[in-house]
């Protein structure tokens, strides 16, 4: 009976070290699969050769050492709880007041802003703060290169939240983009010098893209993990960054604006926000294990929460350009003609690309039947073109009239009020 018990311990202890050997084995498979899985990504690179609709489509890849996610668990964080301020309209000066600004923008080194001194050097009441986040210098120091645009934002209120301008607006470094508004011909510059700054100090904050797609609406769902994670990375882990960012705070069913974190904001909706607030923001981009282009995703559908207390922020597109840069077509239906003008443009551009990639077709000297439907699809083009061309100068021109900006953004207005 004795012998039986031995061999059944010996049995025991035998099955168990192989069960530790296992465990121990699959762990450090498990941990060396991911770190060079984390490294491949970290080079511009992805599972499939699928490329993420990442911050590398708003321009120049950004990329540190220092963003790369590990296994490592975050760094505590002094929590503070979260309280949503109650936001009010501000207030707007007298009609014909000026309005101080300042430009903050977030750059990496090889990223052109020579566009700002040329384009906008003789603005009045603008000033400039340019981080250069992987090479910075004096004054406009990041503490490390991490989270794409969001450390130099943080970054600057942090440092001026006591010093802040009527109005700043943070903004990408490319001087035209995909992202920038159409009807201002994708011009960063065009946002800057047409911007009504009474328009962001009465809403205290505004998303410089009127263009609701990609953002709007209902963009990001928290709670389904199966949505589309190639193209929005962040779902995956948006709703523990959410509860990290904003403890205590409910997790919403659905998160959404307007991309890619570009807005302006007023001095007093800046600090409705205590300055510890944006020191525990700035605290969690550093120590948060994600790699840098999911933080950096993630704060982009987190702004509105925390300047506008909502979680979708889908303005009407021709309220934006109205309202914000003084292009009023007169009503919705109105806005929609001319973008339904440009798609007809846009058609028969791709049945006149369609009819010049035949192999078969040489303008002129083969088959004049393809001559003629280039020649007709090059008139109806043009006449739509100059028809939008005019709609667009009469939507500029209604925009000077500040009541008329009022009437269409559905807002009230007196006799000499200004914009």
């Amino acid at each position: 009976m004795i012998g039986l018990v031995s061999f059944r311990s010996r049995w025991l202890w035998t099955i168990c070290a192989c069960f530790s050997l296992l465990l121990i084995y699959r762990l450090y498979f498990k941990v060396a699969t991911y770190a060079s899985s984390n490294n491949t990504e970290a080079k511009g690179e992805s599972k499939g050769g699928v490329k993420h609709h990442g911050f590398e489509q708003y321009g120049a890849a950004w990329s540190s050492p220092v963003g790369v996610a590990t296994l490592t668990a975050p760094q505590k964080l002094t929590s503070i709880s979260f309280s949503k301020p109650i936001y009010t309209p501000g207030t707007v000066k007298q009609a014909g007041s000026n309005y101080t600004r300042t430009l903050v923008i977030a750059r990496i080194t090889e990223e052109d802003v020579g566009w700002i001194e040329e384009q906008l050097g003789s603005e009045q009441l603008l000033e400039t703060a340019i981080y250069t986040v992987d090479a910075s210098t004096p004054p406009y120091l990041v503490p490390q290169n991490k989270g794409h645009e969001v450390m130099p934002y943080l970054t600057y209120i942090i440092t001026h939240y006591h010093n802040l301008s009527d109005v700043t607006l943070f903004m990408h470094a490319h001087a035209v983009t995909w992202h920038n508004n159409d009807l201002l011909d994708s011009s960063a510059a065009q946002i800057v010098r047409t911007l009504s700054p009474p328009k962001v100090v009465r809403d205290g904050y505004f998303n410089l893209r009127c263009h609701q797609e990609p953002g709007c609406p209902h963009h990001i769902y928290p709670f389904k993990q199966d949505d589309d994670a190639v193209n929005k990375p962040e779902i995956v882990i948006f709703r523990r960054s959410w509860e990290e960012l904003f403890p205590g705070e409910e997790v919403p069913t659905v998160v959404s604006q307007p991309c890619c974190a570009q807005m302006a904001l007023s001095r007093e909706r800046i600090q409705a926000l205590p300055l510890e607030r944006y020191k525990f923001f700035r605290d969690w981009l550093l120590k948060t294990p994600l790699e840098d282009k999911l933080s950096g995703r993630v704060w982009e559908y987190v702004w509105q929460y925390i300047w506008a207390g909502v979680a979708e922020f889908c303005p009407k597109e021709h309220i934006c350009y109205c309202d914000g840069y003084g292009i009023c077509f007169g009503g919705e239906e109105q806005y929609a003609r001319y973008f339904d003008k440009r798609q007809t443009v846009r058609d028969l551009q791709k049945d006149m690309e369609e009819i010049l990639g035949e192999e078969d077709w040489i303008e002129g000297t083969f088959d004049k039947d393809k001559d003629n439907k280039i020649r007709s699809i090059k008139m109806k083009i043009q006449k739509i073109e100059e028809e939008m061309d005019g709609l667009k100068r009469e939507a500029i021109e209604r925009g000077k009239d500040p009541k008329i900006r009022a009437l269409e953004s559905g807002r009230g207005w007196k006799e000499g009020e200004g914009f």
